[in-house]
């Protein structure tokens, strides 16, 4: 797991106490394929747009970047059991959304101009930056996503 995200996310959990903190985390049972996540996985949904838009940036610590991608990661490969549980959960994920051939999947990676702060440090600007930078949404919409939605 990558450093920048462990530390991200514990910073979090000290922060905020949140019932969905610890369903991010996984702590929200002891057994990770009765976490709320992997449940969640387990239900349909995704498949049913015309589009499924990905957008993931390197600077968000909050989320790791293989998860907002939703793909696997090199933990998950070891073989252990959560690395196991987070690749039953992908399949759940994936597989109805590239088995429908009416369903776009896309996945777009995206950089921003981030001063130096304790925030950009921990991810939580990169995390925030998404939503909350107007001109980088119209930039995307105008430059990549708009022909999602013609």
């Amino acid at each position: 797991m990558c450093m920048s995200f462990v530390i991200g996310l514990w910073l979090e959990q000290l922060f905020d106490s949140s019932v969905s903190v610890s369903q991010m985390a996984f702590t929200d049972n002891k057994d990770p394929r009765e976490t709320f996540l992997y449940k969640l996985s387990q239900k349909t949904g995704l498949e049913h747009f015309k589009n499924v838009i990905l957008v993931s940036s390197l600077q968000d610590y909050i989320v790791p970047y293989h998860s907002t991608r939703i793909e696997m990661c090199q933990a998950a490969l070891k073989g252990t059991k959560i690395g196991t549980v987070y690749s039953e959960m992908l399949r759940n994920i994936l597989e109805p959304i590239l088995n429908n051939k009416n369903c776009n999947f896309v996945r777009y990676d995206v950089s921003f101009d981030l001063p130096k702060s304790v925030n950009s440090f921990i991810g939580r600007t990169g995390h925030c930056a998404f939503i909350s930078s107007w001109q980088f949404l119209e930039n995307f919409f105008h430059n990549a996503g708009l022909k999602y939605f013609e």
